[in-house]
């Protein structure tokens, strides 16, 4: 962590309203362009850099509670000659979500021209109005992220941007809103192209139906108001509170005619009742970006996903509310979402009266590309761009688990997301950040003492923690020493690593092994979840492993010594040919076989060194030869419950790739990506479409196909 220091900016926010949810404000400052200009400037909870209107950039970079890093945007680039508008839109969110802290609103910002401060916050040089347009009580977007996206837009907002007179707009003042944490980004920047939509490839007409008492009972609003035993509570606006309902509105939109079309994007007009399905070719996120042009008042309605089910949108696939609403006057308008968004389809609807919409895009949030190539066949290349798209769209200052329905920073998917960035960058800069983030913090709010959050930056005010995902964080470590040599997080994460072992301790039983773990237990999305108590084999494999890695981090040989012990237990306790057991229950003082067995409980045994081909090579065979992708349809060792695509299936193809088994593993790789590849040009979270089709953790594909020599 490496302190930042400003100028002469100090952090503001509106006066009185910084703990005030979904406040949006716009700063703007005017500059004379010199050649050397920079805009410095950090925020909670998120903003958008344009200059002169048009979109430069996104931030702040994710960090952890108290401590915001710094952003330092060169605007050269972006200026023309004689006098700009700069303008900074910030979203104050003050909610608790897996994505923006929730923490009080402000913006600290400063203009440096020539090497002078011609503007900062706090001091001179900026104006600021509040976004009106933008509905503030509106619906949550998902249980994990905030809050839905509504405007009624008048052009107030656009002028602000770009119009040298903005006479007779209302102004806000602005206070001082105390001392912050400043440190700098501590990774690189990214671009921000727009992608067009590709074409029209459905039309259709809907009717307003009546289907909102529906909505009434998903948790993004049943949990709003609900008050934890941590004292704090699940915020957001209640219905009652409600300005806008983007998600009972969309609900209540019913699809009654469709048909297939083959158009242009480009320009296309929509009559009022009807509506138009664009395809982006490929799943794409970033923040929607279009023209709408209507002779009479109109609204402008989104819904959007991955994948077209039944010849249609699902906004709800994925228990988010995947709509937005734009109520605009009679006019031109340029529109663009704040927040990014994840999809290959969106459906546009009409309401009220006829509108033409032109240039819509998506601005691309995401890592910038790579000059690495795959050299492998046809189907080969297929997965490996898909597996590059699915990085770039979950990487973007932090490594997410899927860049739509949470964008969260979740431990374990970033484990195999670091491997990736090490092959496509040559550097880990958004793993340190990553990592450093749970570092930061003297403690958590409701999390116990000594454990880490399952994902971070993020706010846990159920309790909610997976104890398995706190031992991958130690096996990632291990891996990022070894790839970078930074002597000072290691030392940063000791303490914390040796607390996190400590609360472990508290949960062994007489044989060393944990018993009765709480919280959510994860082993894999499958059957294996629900075989995690009192005694889960696999968590106790990946607790050996993680005392392993501390032991040749801090050289602990007691460590070492009793991570032997364990797998020991294990093998003995577990294995009763030719495959482990996933659990075991507590009966009259003894441990009892579930007599339930899972593909990835097999798998974990060899990812985590409790077997080997040399110790189990019954095991190993059976696994190479019967199972993987085409199991399904064999039926053979029916007994054994399938693994998921998370983790079960990746940490197969690890040990594929671990003990040479290459020939399995492109197999294998074909087998469960080809598909994936081409239905959405991006890796899934599943093997079948119930859950993200865009997830961080399934780049690492990349990684086996680096290791077979097919990535130059």
């Amino acid at each position: 962590m490496k302190e930042f220091t400003f100028k002469a900016a100090r952090a503001v926010w509106e006066v009185q309203s910084e703990n005030v949810m979904n406040r949006w404000l716009i700063f703007r400052a005017e500059v004379i362009k010199t050649g050397d200009d920079k805009l410095v400037l950090t925020g909670s909870s998120a903003y958008t850099v344009r200059v002169n209107g048009d979109f430069v950039a996104f931030g702040p970079a994710r960090s952890a509670h108290g401590f915001f890093r710094v952003d330092s945007l060169d605007l050269a680039p972006y200026l023309k000659e004689g006098k700009n508008i700069i303008t900074i839109t910030v979203a104050g969110y003050n909610v608790c979500s897996f994505y923006h802290l929730d923490q009080p609103s402000f913006l600290t910002a400063e203009i440096i021209s020539g090497g002078r401060v011609v503007a900062a916050t706090g001091d001179s040089g900026f104006i600021c109005k509040r976004f009106t347009e933008h509905v503030e009580k509106v619906n949550r977007f998902s249980y994990q992220r905030t809050f839905a996206e509504v405007y009624n837009v008048n052009g107030d907002s656009e002028r602000f941007f770009s119009s040298p007179d903005i006479s007779g707009v209302p102004l806000v003042d602005t206070e001082l809103v105390g001392e912050k944490k400043y440190i700098e980004r501590g990774c690189g920047y990214t671009e921000y192209p727009l992608r067009a939509a590709k074409s029209i490839v459905l039309r259709g007409k809907y009717e307003f139906g009546s289907h909102g008492d529906e909505m009434r009972f998903n948790r993004t609003i049943t949990e709003v108001g609900r008050k934890y035993a941590s004292g704090k509570e699940y915020n957001g606006y209640k219905l009652s509170q409600l300005h806008a309902n983007a998600a009972m509105y969309v609900r209540n939109i019913d699809t009654v005619e469709t048909h297939s079309v083959s158009e242009p994007a480009e320009n296309f007009t929509i009559k009022s009742g009807e509506f138009a399905i664009v395809d982006f070719g490929i799943n794409t996120t970033g923040a929607f970006e279009f023209e709408v042009e209507c002779q009479e008042d109109a609204s402008v309605v989104l819904t959007y996903d991955e994948m077209l089910y039944n010849g249609d949108v699902n906004y709800r696939r994925m228990s988010s509310y995947a709509g937005m609403i734009f109520r605009v006057k009679a006019g031109s308008y340029k529109l663009s979402s704040f927040e990014p968004y994840t999809c290959k389809y969106v459906k546009i609807h009409a309401v009220g009266n006829d509108i033409t919409v032109k240039k819509f895009g998506s601005r691309f949030f995401g890592a910038i590309g790579t000059s690495r190539k795959c050299v492998g066949d046809g189907e080969l290349c297929e997965i490996f761009d898909a597996a590059v798209e699915t990085y770039r769209q979950n990487t973007f200052t932090a490594f997410l688990d899927c860049p739509s329905r949470e964008r969260a920073g979740w431990l374990c998917d970033s484990f195999f997301t670091a491997r990736v960035e090490k092959i496509l960058t040559g550097g880990s800069e958004v793993e340190h950040n990553f990592l450093e983030n749970f570092l930061l913090p003297d403690s958590f709010t409701a999390l116990p003492d000594g454990i880490l959050p399952m994902c971070y930056p993020a706010d846990h005010y159920s309790g909610s923690y997976i104890p398995n995902w706190d031992m991958f964080y130690v096996l990632e470590l291990e891996e990022y020493y070894k790839r970078t040599g930074d002597d000072e997080l290691l030392a940063l994460a000791k303490p914390k690593i040796y607390k996190m072992l400590r609360y472990f301790e508290k949960f062994e039983n007489e044989y060393e092994l944990l018993e009765k773990l709480e919280q959510w237990v994860f082993v894999d999305w499958s059957k294996s979840n629900e075989l995690t108590q009192d005694v889960s084999f696999p968590t106790n494999m990946l607790y050996a492993a993680t005392l392993e890695c501390a032991a040749r981090m801090f050289d602990d040989i007691a460590l070492s010594e009793k991570a032997a012990r364990i797998h020991k237990a294990v093998n003995e306790l577990s294995y009763v040919g030719p495959f482990y057991c996933d659990n075991a229950v507590r009966k009259d003082g003894r441990l009892v076989l579930s007599g339930q067995f899972t593909e990835s409980c097999q798998n974990y045994a060899f990812f985590c060194g409790t077997a080997t081909p040399e110790t189990r090579p019954e095991l190993f065979s059976i696994l190479m030869e019967d199972f993987g992708p085409e199991r399904a349809k064999t039926g053979k060792w029916s007994e054994v419950y399938p693994a998921n695509m998370f983790i079960g299936n990746y940490i197969r193809l690890e040990m594929m790739s671990k003990y040479g088994e290459d020939e399995k593993l492109l197999q294998n790789i074909r087998g469960y990506f080809l598909d994936m590849a081409r239905s959405t040009g991006t890796l899934w979270e599943k093997v079948d479409i119930n859950g993200s089709l865009c997830h961080g953790f399934a780049s690492h594909v990349i990684y086996w196909l680096d290791k077979l020599g097919y990535v130059k």
